[in-house]
């Protein structure tokens, strides 16, 4: 690591932050509280997304199949965003059996985020295609993850995916694609963020008692399990038995006669480190496209 707090990655050539750096840094918390309110933006009010988003697994088919699309070269077999492929990708994330991810696949199709398509060279292959629909609302999700960076260390190195340009986007998702493995690790070495992560809805009723924990200045927060399940979708029962099992493994104490929450310091931890390795990844990615722009 060089004296600027900044590594250097031998794949990509190019320096990025590493997420102890980003952790250390005096303005973490400031983009914390960026990484919570804009993923609340993306994501809170949307009744239809958070059905269609709400776990991880989800997520990660989504960026998966935007990142396949990106790499597509029709010259290589390897890089046909098939459903072969798709499995293939997701296998090291260890998130979902090949079945689930047909079930959501074909729920992206259905809802008009991706297309299939057949091959222009083989009949027999069908391609998953994002839709107008599916890359905008991804365009929007790279601003809403750079805008913890620009927070911490100024706009200058994330003008482009701030302003949403189309050329990094189509970038940063093909340098993605040889990044799946660090991808992975962020979610599989993090089990209390997992918990969250593969339940319905999990991160966004931990993203919005942690938001409401940023606004209020203390760790016990007001609790009302019908109000989070009607946010985002979700039964108050389904909410209850999460924080339960959250409770069980003490990462959160629920108060019932007091309809408070407490977050425990274990848990903002995980948390904390979990949106510093995204903004690690996100920075690193970003870099390696904005030297593939510069040299194009």
């Amino acid at each position: 690591m060089s004296g600027d707090d900044t590594a250097y990655d031998q794949q990509f050539g190019v320096k990025y932050r590493p997420a102890e750096a980003i952790l250390r840094h005096p303005r973490f918390p400031q983009a914390r509280a960026t990484y919570v309110d804009r993923v609340m933006t993306l994501y809170g009010e949307d009744a239809f997304l958070n059905k269609l988003l709400m776990e991880a697994v989800r997520i990660v088919i989504f960026s998966v199949a935007i990142c396949l699309d990106a790499a597509y070269r029709e010259e290589d077999r390897g890089t046909w965003p098939t459903v072969a492929n798709l499995k293939k990708a997701l296998a090291m994330f260890g998130l979902a059996s090949p079945r689930r991810i047909e079930q959501v696949t074909a729920r992206l199709v259905q809802t008009g985020f991706l297309e299939s398509r057949l091959s222009p060279i083989d009949r027999r292959a069908r391609l998953l295609v994002p839709t107008a629909r599916m890359i905008d609302h991804d365009r929007q999700w790279l601003m809403a993850h750079y805008a913890p960076l620009a927070e911490m260390f100024g706009p200058d190195d994330f003008a482009l995916p701030l302003s949403g340009d189309l050329r990094f986007q189509q970038v940063q998702r093909r340098v993605a694609t040889d990044f799946f493995p660090q991808s992975a690790a962020v979610l599989l070495r993090n089990p209390d963020m997992m918990l969250f992560l593969a339940r319905d809805a999990g991160v966004f009723v931990l993203v919005s008692l942690v938001q409401d924990s940023l606004e209020r200045g203390t760790t016990e927060v007001p609790l009302s399990l019908s109000t989070l399940g009607t946010r985002f979708g979700v039964s108050r029962t389904h909410v209850r038995q999460l924080l339960g099992t959250a409770s069980e493994q003490g990462l959160v104490t629920v108060d019932p006669s007091r309809r408070t929450i407490g977050l425990s310091p274990r848990l903002l931890a995980s948390l904390d480190r979990f949106i510093a390795d995204s903004m690690s990844n996100h920075d690193l990615t970003g870099a390696a496209a904005r030297k593939e722009l510069a040299l194009a």
